[in-house]
């Protein structure tokens, strides 16, 4: 079965979709008309149907809709179309994998196999109206006579649904999808029920009463059939098949078809969203966190329902605020904004982690201007697939954990001078530049990665692989190497390093250093080895270059060998740290 959403008077609708839902219903019930075309003589585009019973014809200029009185008067927005028929799609999305958008404000979905999704939605929608009938430990139950009291129901609850979100829905049902399409759109313009279903093998039946000018037509047609005197499908239907391609050809031949209902061809389906992105812009700037959390938890909200219906998960999540800053002494005013970006360690679909990672960072945060404008964006993945414990959860659950980080960035940053991430898993940087290193966020892959990383570190290196062909060695042979070896001793020198180094100014005797100035004094040099040049990334602005001294300072403690070295691109004399 196939399922037509149609909206009747698209562009009428399309312009009331963005007011609120109390304003929309007042105006729906008020004359409505859309104008369209030049600015110096537009004409009415489209109009509803107060409208068209207050006489307002569609052609009309705006000064002859001025005379009749009462009519609200609006300009034709493409931009409010467009994205009223991607909600359109994506609502139809929530019923069947397998949309067409076949043409503004209607939309073609395949329902085979989607009986169980619809039967629990009609369930929920039956639980909602009898939720005051029905005993409180008695669910309600939805019993269907036949096949098409079933799809009659759902297409109610569809239409039901479709209101919640601002549209006056007309849904019908069919075995193919054009006659699907023609009864939606023909049945609408003769204001029968919201929800219309045709049986397999009844489609000529219930279309004969339709009129021929609902067929996709051409004008030059429309006036052939109508000078025939077929007015309907049933008239165009009882023509001989062979007479009507000897004088229309094929493409009365095809119209007879869609008469009949035996088109049958696949749907164009359409490529699902990939954007996930909500946006608000406030009337007036706010000030206040409790209405700035008010807006981002129903933005979240609108987000994560979409992650849902598209089976997928949030792997980052952005967001951007727009402030607005007034020049007082020229009278502009000028936007900034403040962005934001979380990487999560796992995707997820919890809306309230995402809102308290928002909620830690921006009560830590301080704006400089109120706020005009927000932006959310959510970057989707695939849900992560893992087998769970059957006696115990995960330790530690990697939601709290990133909420325990948040708070922990709170407190000590997210950065330190160096731009360096102050919270999660170090890790070394593929350079010879000592002392160098990167921060990366939890991550489960990251850390099976760093695990892989490891155990190719411990086969490569010389001393890990000698200690492994010893743990690999015979009982006797391992014992008299263990007996020989507690009686040896070996003496290892580690540098303590200075994090941050300590800025020194050195005084040279030639090319060596002759004074260090450490501790406030300079010390004497008593012996010197170096220099030990290197460098690295010249080709880029992350350039280092640096030329290394061991040496003896005579210090009041005694004798201390400390290590010194230069950067060349800077000028300036450094201590690395201090040799036991």
């Amino acid at each position: 079965m196939f399922a037509c959403f149609y909206i009747p008077d698209f562009p009428v609708q399309a312009a009331l979709l963005p007011e609120p839902a109390e304003a929309r219903a007042t105006l729906r019930q008020s004359p409505l008309a859309i104008l369209d075309g030049p600015a110096n003589l537009p004409r009415v585009f489209a109009t509803n149907v107060p409208a068209r019973r207050a006489g307002i014809q569609i052609g009309m200029t705006k000064l002859q809709v001025e005379t009749y009185g009462g009519v609200r008067l609006r300009p034709r927005s493409l931009a409010d179309e467009d994205s009223a028929q991607t909600a359109l799609v994506n609502f139809a999305g929530k019923f069947s994998p397998r949309v067409e958008s076949t043409c503004p404000g209607a939309v073609i979905l395949d329902l085979a196999g989607t009986e169980k999704l619809l039967a629990l939605r009609q369930n929920g929608l039956c639980e909602n109206n009898s939720r005051a009938q029905t005993p409180r430990n008695q669910p309600p139950q939805t019993k269907f006579s036949s096949q098409e009291d079933f799809w009659q129901n759902a297409a109610r609850a569809i239409t039901t649904q479709a209101a919640e979100i601002g549209f006056d829905l007309r849904v019908a049902i069919a075995a193919n999808p054009d006659t699907a399409f023609l009864a939606a759109r023909g049945f609408s313009a003769q204001h029968f029920s919201p929800a219309i279903v045709i049986p397999a093998g009844e489609e000529a039946q219930r279309l004969a009463s339709l009129p021929v000018d609902a067929l996709p037509i051409s004008p030059e047609m429309l006036e052939i059939l109508k000078g025939w005197g077929i007015l309907t499908f049933r008239a165009l239907a009882a023509l001989p098949t062979v007479a009507i391609v000897e004088r229309l050809g094929h493409e009365g031949l095809y119209l007879q078809k869609f008469a009949r209902g035996n088109v049958n061809r696949p749907l164009l389906t359409t490529t699902p969203d990939a954007e996930f992105i909500a946006a608000f812009e406030f009337d007036d700037p706010v000030e206040t966190l409790e209405s700035l959390f008010f807006v981002l938890h129903r933005l979240l909200h609108e987000l994560c329902a979409k992650l849902l219906a598209a089976a997928l998960a949030a792997q980052e999540l952005r967001l951007t605020i727009g402030l607005e800053v007034r020049q007082i002494r020229s009278g502009n005013k000028e936007d900034e904004q403040y962005r934001h970006e979380w990487k999560l360690p796992v995707p997820t679909q919890d809306k309230n982690l995402l809102f308290g990672l928002l909620r830690l960072q921006l009560e830590n945060t301080t704006l400089s201007a109120p706020i005009r404008r927000l932006l959310l964006e959510v970057v989707p993945v695939r849900p992560r697939v893992a087998q769970g414990n059957l006696f115990a959860p995960p330790s530690p659950e990697a939601e709290k954990l990133e909420i325990t980080l948040e708070r922990i960035r709170g407190v000590v940053g997210s950065a330190d001078p160096n731009g360096i991430a102050c919270v999660g898993s170090p890790s070394l940087v593929d350079t010879h530049q000592p002392g160098s290193f990167t921060v990366h966020n939890f991550s489960s892959d990251q850390n099976e990665e760093r695990q892989c990383h490891r155990e190719e570190e411990r086969q490569c290196h010389p001393e890990r692989s000698r200690l492994i062909r010893e743990a690999n060695q015979p009982e006797e042979s391992k014992d008299l190497y263990s007996s020989r070896k507690s009686t040896e001793f070996t003496r290892v020198v580690a540098l303590r390093m200075f994090r941050p180094v300590l800025e020194t100014s050195v005084e040279l005797d030639g090319e060596k250093p002759h004074f260090v100035r450490l501790w406030h004094r300079h010390r004497r040099v008593l012996a010197a080895s170096g220099p030990w040049s290197t460098s690295g990334n010249w080709w880029s602005e992350s350039a280092w270059t640096r030329e290394e001294w061991d040496v003896a300072l005579k210090t009041p403690a005694g004798l201390g060998f400390y290590r010194i070295f230069r950067d060349p691109i800077r000028q300036q004399w450094f201590v690395e740290g201090v040799f036991d």
